[in-house]
């Protein structure tokens, strides 16, 4: 393969490059340069050279490493440069296979580019930006989430200690009308002092009647005569509990307007619309659906799509044993995996006429009765929902019943 590649093992701050002309052919030896403005002319200047003394537009050869990575490979396509990104794991299995186990920047580069010329993968495709903004802003709006749940915790362990029995009187009690009040009233003594109408002045805020809260304030009134607070440190407990308030109204606006920037994004693809149609699939699932494939037509196969998305089965044989408990291979996108997983199981469950997503949920009921677990009849039925999802992105037809 007479290719002309400029393969880059990328790190923190600088990165180690090496040029070939073709395979075994080096033109420049590793040599290294910073991620700065005068460490990219000087990789430019050797881009520029590759295409003169071999009279062929050079590639730009990286493994994906996410955000060490990403700047480069932005850079390069900018300036009009064809740029692939390697799965780390086709360069893990060559450095396997070497006799001497050694591992240096120099080499990993020229490892990099040979896997290239061995592999010949498919040039990195950009995706739309609304696409790649949608991703951004989605991955984020996962990790807000994460940090959410678990402040949510360490929140309610000091409230057990400063207002035992408290959530009693809250089906969620991190909602907004309950931080508000816990911030005035953090234990059973101050709300027990409490004028009444500034109490139930906070509790209207939830939009119910004045009746329903009435009642509302007497049962968190009992709960306040009832309750037995940790009376050591309490005036410390009560500024941790302040400050996990604040923390957990700052978590509730900013996943609110991450939301509302996936709905609005989502709604400029078409594509958005044409997923929604299927029942179990939402706002969020919707978004993160296509903020994960991007493009469909970079996936020849529905099998190339269920690898990218982990759902394949990581089979495990040798000589005449063939196991009998694949497991899925979970290489892919985590994100894609849960969107898919949150969709099947709104999809298989069940409302007052019947399930969700009959299709769906027929597939999960002939799982059960083979005998699968109902996790690995979820995956499974994940897996059918992709393949739905492949067929229907490629036509552009509506999800049907039938």
């Amino acid at each position: 393969m007479n290719q002309p590649v400029l393969s880059i093992d990328v790190a923190k701050g600088k990165s180690v490059a090496v040029a070939f002309l073709s395979y075994h052919n080096c033109l420049y030896k590793p040599f290294t340069f910073y991620h700065s403005q005068e460490g990219l002319q000087q990789v430019l200047a050797v881009l520029k050279e590759l295409k003169s003394v071999s009279g062929q537009e050079p590639k730009v050869v990286l493994e994906a490493t996410g955000n060490y990575s990403k700047p480069l490979a932005s850079f390069f396509s900018s300036q009009g440069y064809l740029v692939v990104l390697l799965n780390p794991l086709l360069t893990h299995q060559l450095k396997q296979k070497a006799v001497r186990k050694v591992k240096t920047d120099p080499i990993d580069a020229i490892r990099i580019a040979h896997v290239f010329y061995l592999q010949d993968p498919q040039p990195h495709v950009q995706l739309n930006e609304n696409v790649q903004q949608l991703r951004v802003i989605g991955r984020q709006y996962q990790h807000w989430t994460a940090l959410y749940g678990q402040t949510q915790i360490h929140f309610r362990a000091v409230l057990d200690l400063l207002f035992p029995g408290y959530d009693q009187a809250f089906q969620k009690v991190c909602n907004r009308t309950s931080l508000e009040l816990l911030s005035r009233f953090p234990t059973p003594a101050e709300l027990l002092s409490a004028d009444p109408e500034e109490v139930l002045n906070l509790l209207l805020r939830n939009r119910r009647g004045r009746a329903w809260n009435e009642t509302k304030r007497q049962q968190l009134l009992e709960i306040a005569r009832q309750s037995l607070p940790d009376l050591h440190g309490i005036e410390a407990q009560k500024e941790v509990l302040k400050h996990y308030i604040h923390l957990l109204q700052t978590y509730q606006d900013c996943i609110d307007e991450l939301l509302q920037a996936m709905q609005s994004l989502a709604e400029s693809i078409e594509t958005y619309a044409l997923l929604r149609t299927i029942p179990g699939v939402g706002l969020l699932t919707a978004a993160m659906l296509i903020a994960e494939i991007g493009d469909i037509k970079r996936f020849p196969s529905v099998k190339q799509l269920t690898a990218f998305a982990g759902l394949d089965s990581a089979v495990h044989e040798s000589g005449t044993f063939k196991s009998k408990k694949n497991r899925i291979s979970k290489r892919g996108s985590s994100y894609l995996r849960t969107a898919l997983y949150q969709a099947t199981v709104a999809g298989i469950s069940k409302k007052v006429h019947g399930p969700r997503n009959s299709i769906l949920f027929q597939f999960y009921q002939q799982k059960r009765d083979e005998g699968k677990p109902a996790k690995v009849a979820i995956v499974a039925t994940s897996h059918k929902l992709l393949r739905i999802i492949f067929g229907m992105w490629n036509s552009g037809s509506a999800f049907q019943a039938h």
